[in-house]
């Protein structure tokens, strides 16, 4: 049974892929009409996010090498590291995705940011969301 389940994992994540990837480009085409700037098409939404993950991806990979040497040299856990990585990563994040979107879009770097809130505000609210469904699933199972 393992190698069915290997290759039904396999599967259902290439189907997922696609309807991430809409996901992502459905958030920063809403983005693009509440932050008051031109919806731009489909696939110019998505080599966008593309182009912010590869850049967000190099950026992010250079930083948790120098801070998980940094950490080790220090004696700190790995899981602080972690903790560490993730909140030096959100401004680095911010000005990368900020500074690709308002290039490519034509904007200024300011829109840019308000781009970066409205896309993570919109994402915070579907895993809140998301959460809270989990939570009365389980609170539903515990009581019956």
């Amino acid at each position: 049974m393992g190698p069915l389940r290997f290759v039904f994992a396999c599967f259902l994540l290439t189907m997922l892929v696609p309807v991430a990837l809409f996901l992502v480009t459905f958030i920063y085409r809403w983005s693009c009409e509440l932050c008051s700037l031109p919806k731009p098409t489909v696939l110019v939404a998505a080599g966008i996010m593309f182009v912010a993950w590869v850049s967000l991806g190099m950026a992010v990979g250079v930083l948790r090498a120098v801070v998980n040497e940094a950490c080790a040299a220090a004696g700190v856990p790995r899981w602080e590291s972690g903790l560490i990585l993730f909140f030096l990563a959100l401004p680095v994040d911010l000005s990368v995705s900020a500074g690709i979107e308002s290039g490519l879009m034509g904007v200024r770097f300011g829109k840019g940011v308000e781009m970066w809130y409205t896309q993570r505000l919109i994402q915070l609210s579907i895993l809140a969301a998301l959460g809270f469904v989990a939570g009365v699933v389980f609170l539903i199972r515990e009581l019956s």
